[in-house]
């Protein structure tokens, strides 16, 4: 069946991208610092779609105070988002009142101030956000050798440490690391730039050293050296590359089930919905964790389904989609498309709760009342309304 709504959806669809991400401002208390501490949530844009068994990876970006430092950051994980080399996550941004005091030590103690505000003040200001298992710490220059310390004092609470040309205390943390087994240190990342004067002289001659002087180390761990690189753009540059690392396995998850050619044919015939499904829910990991599939993901797999004639495959791949992202309409509009003159009733359901969502979860954009307008259209058209 192919109805004006169709016709409709594909365009709007086409033509429609998921909103954009939105910040939280969340300020607190903090014990550790003994004054009201305020960090700042960017949250994916398809964050209000989702259910609670979607959980998000979280990425602590140290030096929020820094425009100069975040936002290129910002832009370099969105980019990987979009183009799904990267999951989508909870990116903290903390910014320092006084950087050198926050993040400075002497000695590998336990007990920073700065060390108990993330892993346990802001994890717990974080829980309502519904954030999971994996949680990335990244800084830079002075930062960055924080954020080596608080990996060194919790490797448990970080999936990864992402250090861009470290320098404080150096010495002292590589041979602190180079004691720990090697299952922590593949998940260690140190960047450093050029060694030229004008580049990042200072932090690249320290990382010379100590990669001469302790070889074992830093071939265990994960580096990346910026050699045209000045200091202040080393974390733009090696940002990607370590995250790109850190994610390596997670854009092709999916890439064995519904496989195409060039013309959009599936390349074998599916087995039965359920077991498609099972298939989907098996490659849903990211590392050790349950990671499930993402709205453009949904429905790419199920309109492989659906453009070889394979609906029941396309219906359930729609059906797990809804239970990740109940508040998609998107979603229910293709259900309807799926169920309509098969399952009447459950088609109604599925216009209904697109119709409901439009207007209850959608803001103001171009061509949603022209879509509510249609649904409407549809509804009288089959005794509906």
């Amino acid at each position: 069946m192919k109805t004006k709504i169709f016709f409709l959806l594909v365009f709007i669809f086409s033509a429609s991208i998921i909103p954009a991400q939105e910040t939280d401002t969340l300020s607190f208390y903090s014990e550790a610092f003994g004054e009201q501490r305020t960090v700042y949530i960017h949250k994916p844009g398809f964050y209000k779609y989702k259910s609670g068994s979607v959980k998000l990876p979280v990425i602590f970006l140290l030096d929020g105070q820094h425009e100069w430092f975040i936002n290129p950051i910002l832009s370099d994980i969105k980019y990987l988002q979009y183009t799904h080399e990267i999951p989508n996550a909870l990116v903290v941004v903390v910014p320092h009142k006084n950087r050198n005091d926050e993040c400075g030590f002497s000695g590998l103690q336990p007990g920073m101030p700065l060390d108990i505000f993330i892993t346990e003040e802001l994890t717990r200001a974080l829980t309502k956000y519904n954030p999971g298992e994996i949680r990335i710490i990244a800084g830079h220059s002075f930062s960055a050798s924080f954020a080596l310390y608080s990996w060194f004092m919790h490797p448990g609470f970080y999936t990864a440490v992402m250090a861009h040309t470290p320098l404080h205390e150096l010495e002292s943390l590589v041979e602190a690391l180079g004691k720990t087994g090697q299952a922590d240190k593949d998940r260690i990342y140190i960047s450093t730039g050029g060694i030229a004067g004008e580049k990042d002289y200072h932090h690249r001659k320290k990382y010379d050293q100590l990669k001469s002087s302790h070889p074992d180390f830093f071939s265990d761990i994960v580096t990346f050296e910026a050699d045209y690189s000045a200091h202040n753009a080393v974390p733009i540059v090696a940002t990607p590359v370590f995250l790109t690392r850190i994610f390596e396995r997670f854009r092709g998850r999916y890439a064995g089930i519904a496989k195409t050619d060039d013309e959009y044919k599936l390349i074998d015939i599916p087995e039965t919905a359920e077991a498609e499904i099972d298939k989907v829910l098996e490659a849903s990991v990211i590392g050790d964790y349950f990671y499930p599939p993402g709205i453009a993901e949904i429905n790419g797999l199920a309109s492989r389904y659906a453009y070889n004639g394979y609906n029941s495959q396309a219906l359930e791949i729609y059906r797990l989609g809804i239970t990740y992202y109940p508040d998609y309409y998107e979603f229910y509009l293709s259900l309807y498309e799926l169920t309509y003159g098969q399952y009447s009733e459950q088609a109604r359901e599925y216009l209904s709760r697109a119709e409901f969502l439009l207007k209850t979860v959608e803001t103001g954009w171009d061509g949603k009342n022209a879509l509510l307008d249609e649904i409407r259209i549809e509804k009288v058209k089959h005794g509906w309304e």
